[in-house]
């Protein structure tokens, strides 16, 4: 019997929800929140008016500064979204090269803890940044941390169909001898339970932080350099509570890396196997791609909107703060509402996602309405609406969307397919971030950027809706098989291997 096949106990589950208490402070705070400030701030400061000659005026509401890019100038707002979408391409690269690799071996726990030390002590590293002419190495440490947050991520992820594999209210009852679909919807239930526990445990951890430093913003008069200190203070949390994970979470050993292959090119090539597959998988690469764009879509727009709230609505430091503060207490109370609404209606996962897909969709267009209306982004009170109505939606379809995907998956591709799922969730969307920032960059008007994100939200909800979950789990488990036959090799069986 593989490692990998051990029932969950309850110690590994805490040491598994408690990673999501230590690294989710990055992405509730750090990168949604401090970091795109940090950068914009940092820019302007070492900015120049339209003239390219003129140092850029902040004093004024809705100002347009662009800042050296290499080469060329940007707008201020546009560095954070660009430097953004450069950290995502690069993330894209480690997730292929690593994903795999976790699939085999004792790979899985180490990964996820180099890629979180490193995180957490590149995201504390910004307390180092003292002058705006630094503005580059601020980018650095962007990219840098929201690569390991997100890589690390992937291999977090990858717990939840193993977990829910081997959780014993379900070999219970598959040695009951309990027909398919009531396994599957025990199955179901306990990975949207365990989804669910993460995510409320992730956004208690984010709201005390946000509270914390919303006290050192304070503290510090509201000074640009106190955002930087809150994201080191980000760091720090990550770092001292990766001791749960590291000594609670178990090294599951998976089959080892098949003979002959080379460590280095492994991963590239059965990711390009199991794409070159999509016909045999069609229903997961279809509920992929949609998530592509959905997730691109969710997180570009809180992106958007901190970058409007400060520019074009003159929100203060302290304002945007209380703003990131409701954001994950709204997504605590709307992951337990929520999940209660499906339960009590007995509604499947995906008729949760469409739902709560639809609901987002209608964000852009209340931004569109400012165009023609006195309302629609405009005042200081749709700034918290917003917050209150978009946190009540955020943790609920994410964790559906991530429950629905590892159901689908086939066994022993965990790591590899959450690789490519991790490249847009989290924040780490790239098309968003790169085309809202070419908008920006060329109509210095970020609430173009609604028309986007429009097509952005709507246009997956199209595709997830032709998404057939029954035969996406009958495809998976015929992708294991016909691997096990060319191996020449039997097909384990997680009930079996435990009974013996």
């Amino acid at each position: 019997m593989l490692n990998d096949d051990l029932p969950v106990t309850q110690k590994e589950l805490r040491g598994w929800y408690l990673y999501n208490l230590a690294c989710e402070v990055y992405y509730v705070a750090a990168i949604t929140v401090f970091i795109p400030i940090i950068l914009e701030n940092l820019a302007s400061d070492a900015g120049f008016e339209l003239d390219h000659v003129t140092p850029c005026n902040k004093s004024q509401i809705n100002y347009k500064c662009d800042v050296k890019f290499g080469p060329i100038f940007v707008d201020t707002a546009s560095y954070s979204l660009f430097i953004i979408s450069i950290s995502v391409f690069l993330q894209a690269i480690v997730y292929i090269a690593f994903g795999s690799l976790a699939d085999h071996g004792n790979n899985q726990k180490k990964f996820l803890l180099t890629f979180s030390y490193i995180g957490a002590l590149s995201t504390t590293a910004f307390i180092t940044i003292l002058s705006p002419e630094l503005y580059w190495f601020a980018g650095l440490l962007t990219i840098i941390s929201n690569v390991s947050f997100g890589t690390a991520f992937v291999f977090y992820l990858a717990y939840i169909p193993t977990f829910t594999r081997v959780h014993p209210r379900v070999i219970d009852a598959k040695n009951a001898g309990k027909s398919s679909d009531e396994i599957n919807k025990v199955e179901e239930e306990i990975a949207n339970e365990i989804s669910s526990k993460s995510l409320i445990i992730g956004c208690f951890a984010g709201v005390l932080i946000l509270t914390l430093c919303a006290g050192v913003v304070r503290l510090m008069h509201e000074a640009p350099y106190s955002y930087r200190v809150s994201t080191a203070i980000c760091g720090v949390w990550w770092l001292l509570n990766l001791t749960f994970p590291l000594l609670w979470l178990k090294n599951r050993k998976s089959p080892p890396l098949p003979s002959g292959e080379n460590f280095v090119f492994y991963s590239w090539k059965r990711v390009a196997k199991t794409i070159a597959s999509t016909r045999q998988l069609w229903q997961t690469m279809k509920f992929l791609m949609a998530w592509f764009l959905l997730s691109d879509g969710f997180n570009t727009i809180v992106s958007v909107a901190i970058l409007f709230g400060q520019k074009q609505l003159g929100l203060s430091l302290m304002e945007l703060l209380i703003t990131a503060i409701i954001i994950p207490i709204c997504i605590f109370c709307g992951a337990y509402v929520i999940l209660k609404i499906q339960q009590y209606f007995d509604l499947r996962t995906k008729t949760m996602i469409l739902i709560t897909a639809s609901l987002h969709a209608l964000i852009p267009i209340y931004g569109l309405i400012g165009f023609v209306a006195p309302f629609g982004l405009k005042n200081t009170w749709e700034v918290w609406m917003f917050a209150v109505y978009f946190g009540f939606l955020l943790g609920a379809i994410q964790s559906y969307c991530r429950v629905l995907f590892g159901s689908i998956m086939p066994r022993g591709h965990e790591n590899e397919l959450f690789s490519l799922y991790e490249i847009t969730d989290k924040g780490s969307s790239w098309l968003g971030p790169l085309v809202t920032g070419l908008i920006g960059n060329a109509t210095h008007d970020l609430r173009y950027t609604y028309w986007f994100l429009l097509v952005m939200m709507t246009v997956p909800i199209a595709i997830i809706y032709t998404v057939d979950v029954q035969k996406g789990k009958d495809d998976a488990e015929s992708f294991v098989k016909k691997e096990y036959e060319i191996l020449g090799q039997k097909k384990p069986s997680v009930v079996k291997d435990i009974i013996i």
